[in-house]
Order: structure tokens, then C-alpha cells, then sequence
């Protein structure tokens, strides 16, 4: 069977994806972090505001034991937080630490340099056209979940060249 344009595509977005995760491995191992890929997603949704332990593992697809085995872990580095509501005791929401935030800057700072390291051999027409691509895909991975959503770079997390 020939495949599709779409899937021809599709493996291509599957291609790229390791290559990604190996850059953002490199980039732990240089910070000298213990710091797995999903305790940098749990940061990353803890950055937007506190959740609680199912909305964690919603979120991230995973069962509430493995995210709560996760959140021990960065509770334990104290990158996270567990805070009980005063509404009701029950209720523990999670939320990102001081430290959690620095080292989640630090993170991503360092990565966007390293990616844009990477992409100046490109011309401002290919840029514009990874531009719009990545613009597109994140409209069309918009919606998969109720809670599934992009985060938001803080523009204070961008490298600038002086």
C-alpha cells in the first residue's frame, strides 16, 4: 500500500520527535539534573497554575499512582509543592516551587538556545515555513483532551542575541 501525503507527514512529525528528545536529554545530562522528561512536563503544567493529582495524570495520560510517584520525586527536590486546600482538607493541589520555576527557566533557556543553535544554518523563507508548519500542528493537536493544551514560553525565557 502507498502511503498517504498524510502519513508521509505524520511519519515525518514521528521522525523529528527523537531527535528533540535526545537535544533535551543532552541538555539535562549538561545541567547535571536527575530530571526525567515527565517531571519537566509536570513542571511545565504547574507553570501555568496548580492542579491536583488527577488532573496531573490526566493530563499527562498516565494512572494517579504513577503521577503521584512523580510528584514525590519533585516534592522531594523541591521543585514542587503539595498544599492542602483550606476549602476542604481532601483536596491537595500541587503547585510549582520557587525553585521548581528558576530551574524550569534555566531548562528552558538553555534549550531554546541549544534549538536555536541548531536552526541558524536556515534561511529566514525556511523559518517562516517551520513557522507556520509548527502554527498548524499546534492547531490541529489543539482539542485532543479536555486538558491537553501547549504551554506558553514566558518571553523572559527566550535568548536574545545582544
Amino acid at each position: 500500500m502507498i502511503p498517504t501525503d498524510l502519513e508521509i507527514t505524520a511519519q515525518q512529525i514521528l521522525l523529528i520527535l527523537p531527535m528533540l528528545m535526545r537535544i533535551m536529554a543532552a541538555e539535562f545530562r549538561q545541567m547535571q539534573r536527575a530530571l526525567l522528561p515527565a517531571h519537566l512536563s509536570v513542571m511545565f503544567i504547574l507553570s501555568q497554575g496548580s492542579c491536583n493529582l488527577s488532573e496531573l495524570a490526566e493530563q499527562l495520560a498516565v494512572s494517579p499512582p504513577t503521577m503521584s510517584n512523580t510528584v514525590s520525586k519533585l516534592v522531594a527536590d523541591g521543585l514542587v509543592a503539595r498544599t492542602r486546600s483550606e476549602q476542604d482538607r481532601r483536596i491537595v493541589q500541587i503547585t510549582l516551587t520557587a525553585t521548581g520555576q528558576t530551574l524550569l527557566h534555566e531548562i528552558v533557556t538553555s534549550m531554546v538556545a541549544r534549538v536555536t543553535e541548531l536552526l541558524t544554518s536556515l534561511s529566514t523563507a525556511e523559518l517562516q515555513t517551520i513557522d507556520q508548519g509548527l502554527a498548524a500542528l499546534q492547531h490541529a493537536f489543539t482539542g485532543i483532551s479536555k486538558f491537553v493544551s501547549l504551554p506558553q514560553f514566558d518571553k523572559s525565557c527566550y535568548v536574545t542575541q545582544e
